[in-house]
């Protein structure tokens, strides 16, 4: 019997395995005496095999022969078991048993001694014996050679639920890590000599190649192994990071990238030759420069779990008791949490309509005692309804940075094309919003990114010749201000000149010398979102084209966002693009006109004002007002929608200045009725030739009240000023 061993790569990751696979005997441990006190739970096989199957991908990492075997021969008799080839009786239970202690006493001589003694041969034969009594047929094969089947470069391991099970895992962890590998390499280039970054990156590399040899991706493991080699040298200080090794690092990433795409596409990846000699050449190519500093120790930080080492939503729940501690986690399908979203709203719907019938109650029956225990239900119900819908919303919100991580390494990059020293800034990364718009912003701020580092900072000896630091900087940041989340791009570059953007856009045709003329700075400033501008003397690869801005802008008019430029000539550029946090349940204003009522979406209300009739001018037939600095088109709401009103004798009225994204527009109503929360429910094919309509709501006195779309509104208003009537228009 070969006895496995503790290696100096294994030795740091020892702590963590030993407390995955204790925890997973545990489990074992409690099932196994529920099934001998005799309860009965179709789960208990379900059970035990993921606890071996765990226990059994962890000792492939870690390079322990003798307990993956023994975990493996366990996991193909329980695998038997689930497919109705053999039976769970008493037999198989004490053999199991048998599994258990045999593997407690290898992991404890691991630990004490660093190398085992038990011999796991005994324990496997039970097993086997079990089996073949059960289905009179020979034994399976040693889990040794059914291991080496499985590595078969387009053969992952295991079969069946368990396989697509475990694949799941492995290219969701693989991708988490691929993606905080970006983000760490790039750090590391600044910060060479950061030992818990490269202990970060070594185990993240490590990882990676046991998983993906395990379920048999060669190619992957070939790569992270040569990438994990160069990473250990860092560590021991036998060779010095230098930008050639940087970069061809970086080029194995992006290929992994490239592999885990295909292998998830089930289609061939790219070939990985010259990527394997190019890290063999800088691994050698790259000798450590003398420090002056004994070497530091490395530490033994926690090892993100692989998925052969990370237990399966709900695998840890322990029979007839609670589940250990240590599961506090559960991965669950968004559409659950859509279905669920759903249901709060129409709970908040309810919550609405009880609240107004409380309140005429109370008016009509002002004393009585059911009345008043009425109030008090009501009064629970409504925050029992509020925390629901705010514990449902929290469940779906993730962290920015899963969108913010990918940008260090596009800034590297872009920075090294454009040939140019740029320092990206993170700030707010753990802000949390709705999966659903973190999924929309990532484009929008892509482009952000790009326009500041190719037009936004100069370079070096532009900013030195104008007394800047040669190194530019980009500062990426969120928060959160009430139901919004504000995220900025700002950079310290030249900034923008009005002027200049103003005699673009009229070379392009997209505004007249007129309107330039009275166009404000901020009005000038957002020339940059009208398709087709540019202000790039060269098309390249990073910009040049006029798409970009564009794309921001209809990105975040689908989010109902607001966009907002400041920028100093000289002194850089701020972008804040203000998105609400969920999409499903709004804040809204509610306006009357004549007889209707229509909710306007709070996010998209930039503020309210009541003007007196002379404020209110026309320019090319149609109606405008003087706000401050800009001038605001107005639209008419009655009119829009062809509501009859009995318009009084000229007095004074109530505009709504609604914005989205860089525009503006003045919507007229007769009176505002004031804020509630609404939960947008979509018409179908109701209205659906009808502009100016985004869905409904139901307020809390039963009636039906359209939600307006402020998008096609200021699309309207933007058909008004070349001169159509609103209805025309609409």
């Amino acid at each position: 019997m070969n006895a496995d061993r503790i290696t100096d790569d294994t030795r740091e990751l020892l702590p963590d395995y030993l407390a995955d696979a204790r925890e997973c005997l545990e489990v074992v441990s409690r099932v196994l005496l529920a099934v001998d006190r005799g309860e009965e739970d179709p789960e208990h096989v379900t059970l035990l095999f993921r606890q071996m199957h765990i226990i059994k991908g962890g000792a492939g990492l870690m390079g322990f022969a003798q307990v993956g075997r023994l975990a493996h021969a366990a996991e193909d008799v329980l695998g038997a078991v689930k497919r109705g080839d053999a039976s769970f009786g008493p037999a198989l239970a004490s053999a199991l048993l048998g599994v258990h202690d045999g593997l407690r006493a290898l992991l404890d001589e691991l630990e004490s001694r660093g190398e085992t003694a038990t011999d796991p041969g005994g324990a496997i034969r039970a097993l086997e014996a079990v089996l073949s009594g059960e289905t009179g047929r020979a034994p399976p094969p040693e889990p040794a050679a059914r291991a080496q089947a499985h590595c078969a470069p387009s053969a992952p391991a295991p079969a069946g639920e368990e396989a697509d099970e475990v694949l799941r895992e492995f290219f969701l962890e693989s991708w988490e890590l691929i993606d905080d590998l970006d983000q760490d390499l790039v750090a590391l280039e600044e910060r060479p000599g950061d030992r818990e970054l490269l202990n970060k990156i070594f185990r993240a590399a490590h990882t990676l190649k046991g998983s993906s040899s395990f379920l048999g991706f060669q190619q992957i493991s070939e790569v992270t192994h040569r990438v994990e080699d160069i990473f250990n040298k860092l560590r021991r200080d036998e060779m010095a990071l230098q930008p050639e090794v940087m970069d061809v690092i970086l080029e194995a990433v992006d290929r992994v990238r490239r592999l885990l795409q295909a292998a998830q596409a089930g289609s061939p990846g790219p070939a990985v030759d010259d990527l394997l000699a190019a890290l063999a050449r800088a691994a050698e190519a790259a000798p450590a420069t003398p420090r002056d500093t004994p070497r530091a120790e490395v530490s033994a930080a926690p090892v993100p779990p692989s998925p052969a080492t990370r237990a399966p939503a709900g695998a840890s729940a322990e029979a007839g008791g609670r589940p250990p501690q240590a599961e506090q986690t559960i991965r669950v399908d968004v559409e659950r949490l859509d279905s669920l979203m759903n249901l709060v709203g129409e709970l908040v719907l309810a919550k609405n309509r009880l609240t107004r019938l409380r309140g005429q109650m109370e008016e009509r029956l002002e004393g009585e005692s059911l009345v008043e225990d009425l109030c008090e239900t009501s009064s629970q119900i409504d925050l029992v309804a509020s925390d629901l819908q705010l514990a449902v919303m929290k469940t779906r919100l993730v962290p920015i940075d899963k969108v913010f991580r990918k940008f260090p390494r596009m800034v590297r990059d872009l920075s090294r094309s454009l040939g140019k020293e740029i320092r990206l800034e993170i700030q707010g990364e753990n802000t949390e919003l709705d999966k659903s718009v973190v999924e929309v912003i990532g484009d929008p701020l892509v482009h952000l990114i790009r326009n500041s580092a190719d037009h936004g900072v100069e370079g070096p000896e532009a900013r030195a010749a104008a007394g800047k630091s040669r190194e530019g900087r980009i500062r990426l940041s969120a928060c959160h201000e009430g139901n919004h989340i504000v995220v900025s791009v700002e950079d310290d570059g030249k900034g923008m000149d009005p002027e200049v953007l103003k005699r673009k856009a009229m070379e392009k045709g997209l505004v007249s010398a007129q309107e330039a003329a009275s166009m404000s700075p901020k009005e000038a400033f957002n020339l940059v979102f009208a398709p087709g501008f540019s202000t790039a003397q060269v098309v390249t690869n990073v910009s040049g084209r006029g798409v970009g801005m564009d794309v921001v802008k209809t990105n975040i008019a689908q989010l109902n966002g607001l966009i907002e430029i400041d920028s100093t000539l000289g002194g850089g550029t701020r972008v804040d693009v203000r998105i609400p946090l969920t999409l499903a349940i709004i804040q809204a204003l509610l306006v009357r006109t004549g007889a209707e009522v229509y909710a306007v979406p709070l996010v998209s209300v930039v503020e309210t004002v009541r003007v007196e009739p002379q404020e209110i001018k026309t320019v090319d037939r149609a109606p405008v007002l003087r706000l401050r600095d800009r001038v605001v088109p107005l639209l008419r709401i009655d009119q829009v929608f062809g509501i009859p009103t009995a318009r009084k004798e000229k007095g004074r009225e109530y505009v709504v200045i609604l914005g989205m994204a860089e525009k503006r527009v003045g919507l007229v109503v007769d009176a505002l009725v004031g804020e509630e929360e609404v939960v947008i429910k979509s018409l179908g094919s109701y209205l659906t030739d009808t502009p100016g309509i985004a869905g409904a709501t139901i307020r809390g006195d039963g009636r039906v009240t359209l939600i307006v779309d402020v998008n096609q509104l200021l699309g309207l208003a933007a058909r008004l000023r070349h001169g159509a009537p609103a209805r025309a228009a609409a």
